[in-house]
């Protein structure tokens, strides 16, 4: 399952942000920056603000694991869309329009809608959505 780009807008850039040390991530993960500044996983049931995707693994066993380096993160423009797979509830034409909330860093939950992540834009399947990440004041802008 993930979250991956589907449609880039002119704004979408790759940018870099110190990670959490001693935290795995996998290519794609949607991430977000913690009370301390750091790069980590997103996660569901908690009221945060997406950044992007992260463009790198970190395995336990890299070099760079147990560091706070930084890493490249794939930020989207305002107008930018993600393939969402759906870990929870089952997808309808019905979500578009609708906001939603993540089930982990890899997927959406469309029965939910407490911290509106993601504003799906376009029904795929009833395990896939398209949507716009939601910014910093609660709406997609643009």
């Amino acid at each position: 399952m993930s979250i991956r780009l589907f449609t880039p807008d002119a704004q979408t850039r790759v940018e870099w942000y110190q990670k959490k040390a001693s935290t795995t991530f996998t290519f794609n993960d949607l991430v977000y920056i913690d009370g301390d500044g750091f790069l980590i996983k997103a996660v569901d049931g908690s009221a945060i603000t997406p950044l992007g995707l992260i463009q790198k693994t970190i395995a336990a066993t890299d070099s760079d694991y147990a560091s706070a380096t930084k890493v490249p993160v794939l930020v989207p423009g305002p107008d930018a869309e993600f393939l969402c797979d759906v870990s929870t509830g089952t997808a309808a034409q019905t979500d578009v329009g609708e906001w939603i909330d993540i089930d982990d860093h890899n997927s959406v939950d469309v029965g939910a809608s407490t911290y509106d992540i993601f504003f799906v834009t376009r029904f795929i399947s009833t395990t896939q959505v398209v949507a716009k990440m939601a910014k910093k004041s609660g709406a997609v802008v643009g």
